[in-house]
């Protein structure tokens, strides 16, 4: 689980009580057994989902965004001093779950890996596999559910105008402009009345000035772009009628204008908004509608509200701005459009690395990331792990990936044992689809000693939080200047402005830097105004970092 999920929990206080009342409503009616024996049992099943979609649902009109139940693939235990105490059984769950997703009632992301759940669950886990010692107690997956259709607009009307819901279910209030949490457990430190918290504050007022004061903002996605809703489909493909499965060898790929013209109905328009919702919680409330072979999201004002968030209780770490349209995922922001016109992301290149260069009077040339050219670490990486020659291609594609996640924990880390430990345990696997090998390490940070020895000094040093704040005054320089939209280190705009954004990302950082000419780079060539690609641009496919290594000889 992860902030947009919460842990299945037993029904209790009002939401308790609304799920009760709710159960012999017309949405639930046919869904519940008639066999005498089973129907108490089976109700109050029922009214425990309920109960948890209910408080979810509660939660997502908080936070503004979707927030899902997590839902464990084992036994469910309230923990309330006692394991024992009282349990679920997930068989039960998952029968009501299956139920209601036929009848349309609620969707379903299937388990989920237990290395992305949260600390909270994670211990609850570990103490109920240390208290029961059947082998295989703790599977360590999740299920996630959330309502959709009639029933989540049966529960929105029960939470329509309620006043005292809240407690029930932990409902967040408005958070301030400026965040400082304190170190060690991240409470929120009370700053409102301090001089440095006003004057940050006033630095938030100016970039939400500047970017509120936009053209309509709005995501115009084509269905063709949407992750698959069940197994390989896509949502134009599961509701037409007569067309093959992608997964199919011997299938025709679809024809995604011909499905949508016989489809222009309100089941492809909620399959196609789950579907990105999935991956952009943040469009859970976003106004949207179908039009042709695409889905197309007005981006609110508040999407564009900014908050500047520091941590570890000092101003000097963190610092950066955060806004629910940076959860826009960034193959998608390619898609975005400012007064309706096509828009240009620019990312500076090796923005923390040319900090530390430019800090020791030095200058980065080339890419940061490539070590493979002279010190040919690439083929010594490929002999210690052990790849065969057919995997050897597959792997130096993603070797870069490997380089960059190095260099920054190394950065990061706030020590040589903490550096070594964080690269171990890193989800290599799940990132570049290869495994590495712990022998790989020592000369891939020997590499990396080698290609930034003006900056060695500063690896295991814990500078990245420090440089965060560095960066984030950048990004509040170049925000108020053109009014770009933010993701960091990264800004979007309109096409036709990208030469004005480059000059103020460039003078930004020569101002701070004394005079540093940083390289800056854009993250995707932008489309046309029908949505797609001119014909002489360089290939979609091709990513912004592929550009840079390509274009950026390898100087040491």
């Amino acid at each position: 689980m992860d902030k947009n999920s919460i842990l299945y929990d037993v029904a209790k206080g009002y939401a308790a009580q609304i799920a009760s009342k709710m159960l012999d409503g017309e949405v639930l009616d046919g869904l519940m057994p008639h066999q005498k024996t089973y129907r108490e049992q089976r109700r109050e099943n029922v009214r425990q989902v309920l109960f948890n979609l209910i408080k979810a649902q509660s939660l997502s009109r908080a936070h503004r965004r979707l927030i899902k139940v997590a839902v464990p693939l084992t036994k469910m235990r309230e923990s309330a001093g006692r394991y024992d105490e009282c349990h679920i059984s997930y068989r039960q769950v998952k029968s009501i779950i299956e139920t209601f997703e036929d009848a349309g009632l609620l969707d379903v992301d299937q388990g989920k890996p237990f290395y992305q759940t949260s600390s909270e669950w994670k211990k609850r886990c570990v103490e109920e596999s240390r208290l029961r010692t059947k082998k295989g107690a703790l599977r360590g997956r999740v299920t996630e559910i959330w309502a959709t259709g009639e029933l989540k607009e049966a529960i929105g009307g029960y939470l329509s105008g309620n006043t005292h819901l809240g407690a029930d279910v932990e409902m967040i209030v408005e958070e301030p402009a400026v965040l400082l949490r304190s170190p060690g457990d991240g409470e929120l430190i009370d700053t409102c009345d301090t001089p440095r918290a006003s004057r940050f504050q006033s630095t938030v007022a100016e970039v939400c000035s500047q970017v509120r004061d936009r053209a309509r903002v709005s995501l115009r996605l084509p269905l063709t772009a949407l992750p698959s809703i069940r197994g390989n489909t896509s949502p134009f493909n599961e509701v037409s009628e007569g067309v093959s499965s992608p997964s199919s060898s011997c299938s025709r790929p679809p024809n995604p204008s011909s499905s949508i013209r016989r489809n222009t109905s309100p089941e492809l328009l909620q399959k196609a908004h789950e579907a990105v919702v999935r991956k952009c919680p943040a469009a859970w409330m976003w106004e949207h509608e179908l039009k042709g072979n695409r889905i197309e999201y007005t981006v609110p004002e508040m999407a564009l509200e900014y908050q500047r968030k520091f941590c570890r209780g000092s101003w000097d770490c963190g610092g950066r701005f955060y806004a629910d349209v940076q959860n826009v995922p960034s193959d998608w922001r390619k898609h975005m459009r400012i007064g309706g016109e096509p828009v240009v992301e620019l990312d500076y290149d090796n923005l923390h690395i040319a900090m530390l260069y430019a800090g020791e009077g030095k200058r980065l040339s080339g890419d940061a990331y490539d070590i493979t050219s002279e010190l040919d670490l690439g083929a010594k990486m490929d002999e210690v792990i052990g790849l065969c020659e057919e995997e050897i291609g597959f792997y130096r594609q993603r070797q870069r990936k490997v380089v960059k996640r190095a260099l920054n924990v190394l950065i990061n880390a706030e020590n040589y044992q903490s550096a070594y430990k964080a690269l171990k345990h890193h989800g290599w696997t799940q990132e570049i689809d290869a495994p590495l090998a712990d022998e790989v390490f020592k000369p891939l940070v020997g590499a990396l000693r080698k290609k930034h020895e003006p900056i060695s000094d500063h690896f295991h040093s814990d500078a990245g939080i420090c440089l965060q704040r560095k960066d984030s005054d950048l990004a509040h320089e170049v925000m108020t200047q053109t009014g770009a939209i933010g993701i960091h280190d990264g800004f979007v705009i309109e096409a036709s402005r990208e030469r004005e954004l480059r000059d103020a990302m460039k003078r930004a950082f020569a101002e701070e830097y004394d005079g540093y000419d940083i390289g800056v780079s854009r993250e995707f060539e932008p489309l046309t105004p029908d949505g797609d690609f001119a014909l002489d641009r360089t290939s979609p496919a091709e990513s912004g970092a592929d550009r840079k290594r390509r274009a950026s000889p390898t100087v040491y």
